[in-house]
Formats: structure tokens, sequence, C-alpha cells
């Protein structure tokens, strides 16, 4: 991996498994009340560590030797990462704590 795409990964990665695991979390519930599986919480979870991924390979990537632009998009690419990561943590807590079949 170019050290260009791992100083964005925190930008690109993070907001994109917050859309997807959104986009999930207003589909899984019917399949979870039907069947009485988890979907919504592993996808939930998975996202979260996909956002976290996302900010350790920006956080890699921040080397004291590159210009000052680069270091400052790896730190705003760990900040993005670690606000994505907070915020799908706490939408995977509230999975735990809703029930799917509760309309």
């Amino acid at each position: 991996m170019s050290v260009a795409i791992a100083r964005i990964s925190g930008l690109t990665l993070s907001p994109a498994a917050w859309a997807i695991s959104s986009q999930l979390g207003q589909m899984l519930p019917y399949a979870d009340c039907d069947m009485g599986t988890g979907w919504t919480t592993f996808a939930t979870f998975l996202a979260s560590a996909l956002a976290v991924a996302g900010a350790l390979i920006s956080l890699q990537s921040h080397v004291s030797t590159a210009s000052r632009s680069a270091r400052f998009i790896s730190k705003v690419g760990v900040l993005f990462g670690s606000s994505f990561a907070f915020a799908l943590l706490l939408q995977g807590a509230a999975t735990l704590l809703l029930n799917p079949c509760a309309r």
C-alpha cells in the first residue's frame, strides 16, 4: 500500500464503513426479527473494526520526515477514523439494547 493511500485511509475507509453500516442498520433488523439472528449487531461491530483499522493505518503513515501537509492529513485521518469508530460503537451498543422486533 502506498503511503499516500495509507494517509487518507482514515478519511475514506471510516466514513464508508459508517455509511454501509447505516444502510444495513435500516435493512437487517427485519431479517433479525424474522429469523432471530444478530446480523445487525455483527455488521455494526464489523464496521467499527474497519473504522478503527482506517484510523490505525493513518496513524502508521504518520512519519516525522513527511511534509507538514502530509502529517496534517494523516492526523485528520486518525481523528476521522476515531470519531467514526466511536459513533459506530455507540450504534452497536444500541443494537444490543434494542429489540429488532419492537416497531
